[in-house]
């Protein structure tokens, strides 16, 4: 069949034909080894450990499915798209991968080949709607991204009326959730004891899109990232911070242009956190805490960020490590819509993480993610697990103390 065929139907796909014909089919991506950690770790991934296991549900069934696809072999369907929607996206299969494919880039877009053509799961269109009509993939009035703030002792500039050194992009989970809306507020008092000068946009923050971009519906993400772009411009801001891994990734790399037409630089609340505290040599308290740390997939192997969560807590408690860590690290389950589209699916593989944490003996597991916060925490409870969920935030908020 002529290669023209495909390029014309399969738009998303046609940009990453190189990748979609380099895969050889070894069927290495079943697994994620770190080579650098001695000894070396390993993590299986999550989608084929917690369904049948078949080919669809690794990274080779899923490449052959896109082959298939390209070549005009396989036609695009509901069926399809229930097996590739059963991935988190969380990129471990690249991580083990001879030719350094960006696996969850080619999910992604044929994910959108199955939005466009009308097979996308109706879970992730109602949240996509809901981000376009609300701002918010949560479908709640977007005011309630104020109410965290009513719960702090001090004012926060408001960065649609204010110009501020700093901006801080809290995201849709952290300001709408209420048991996760701690991290927004360690988050504000830290950069308040810090002396840093920052904005938020609160009722008129615009989810960032990571969702959509992440279910394939392009539609929903180029609207809030168009609309995110104007703020962004008149925010005069050079420096965004987040406290969302999946924020995080979405104005790091999806909204790579439009950062770098402003001249913004994104960083995680974490990193920035990091560069003040080593720059002020400040000295963090002891916590006496037994924990140990899960690596979000979108601060981890999707940018790289994983020694600065780490320093930071080695100077407040003992820091166990799980089996698998950094590129190996198991994912908590609730990314790439798997939380949305497949409920179950998503709590059985945060359980997994839950037994994981808990064979190190800690108490506490931390992260930086609210995402990861909230499906680990439902695990902890279904479960009836003993260890403690805690945001990186609220204990950097304990451990810095300024006089």
């Amino acid at each position: 069949m002529s290669e023209s065929i495909p390029k014309k139907r399969y738009k998303h796909l046609s940009r990453l034909q190189q990748m979609i014909t380099t895969c050889i089919s070894c069927g290495d991506c079943r697994e994620a080894i770190d080579i650098t950690a001695d000894p070396p770790k390993f993590g299986i991934c999550v989608a084929r450990e917690h369904t049948s296991g078949f080919e669809p549900f690794f990274s080779r069934g899923k490449m052959q499915i896109i082959r298939s696809i390209w070549h005009g072999k396989l036609n695009l369907s509901k069926e399809l798209a229930e097996a590739i929607y059963q991935c988190p996206t969380c990129n471990a299969c690249s991580e083990i991968c001879a030719y350094e494919m960006n696996n969850a880039e080619l999910y992604e877009a044929l994910r959108a080949e199955l939005v466009e053509a009308g097979y996308g799961l109706e879970p992730h269109a109602a949240m996509n709607h809901a981000m376009i009509d609300l701002l918010n993939p949560y479908g709640r009035d977007n005011k309630q991204k104020d109410d965290w703030l009513k719960k702090l002792d001090f004012k926060v500039k408001n960065a649609a009326k204010e110009q501020a050194e700093i901006l801080y992009f809290v995201g849709c989970t952290a300001a709408l959730t209420p048991e996760i809306q701690k991290v927004a507020i360690n988050t504000a008092q830290i950069l308040k004891k810090l002396n840093i000068d920052f904005a938020v946009f609160g009722e008129n923050e615009v989810c960032c899109g990571s969702v959509a971009k992440r279910t394939g519906d392009l539609r929903a993400f180029n609207n809030v990232a168009t609309k995110n772009k104007e703020l962004f411009e008149k925010v005069g801001a050079k420096i965004i911070i987040t406290s969302c891994a999946g924020c995080y990734r979405t104005l790091k790399i999806d909204y790579f242009d439009i950062m770098d037409a402003l001249g913004i630089e994104v960083l995680h609340t974490t990193e920035y956190i990091h560069k003040k505290i080593r720059g002020k040599n400040i000295k963090l308290k002891e916590l006496g805490i037994n924990a140990t740390y899960h690596d979000p997939c979108h601060t981890g192997r999707h940018t790289g960020l994983y020694e600065e969560p780490r320093d930071l807590l080695r100077q407040m408690t003992n820091l166990i490590e799980m089996k698998t860590i950094k590129g190996s690290a198991k994912c908590c389950g609730a990314g790439g819509g798997v939380k949305k589209g497949f409920p179950e699916l998503s709590l059985e593989i945060a359980k997994s993480r839950i037994k994981e944490a808990e064979e190190t003996g800690a108490d506490t597991l931390v992260s930086i993610c609210p995402f990861c916060f909230r499906n680990l925490s439902d695990a902890i409870k279904a479960l009836n697990s003993n260890l403690k969920m805690i945001d990186l935030t609220e204990l950097l908020n304990q451990a810095i103390q300024i006089t």
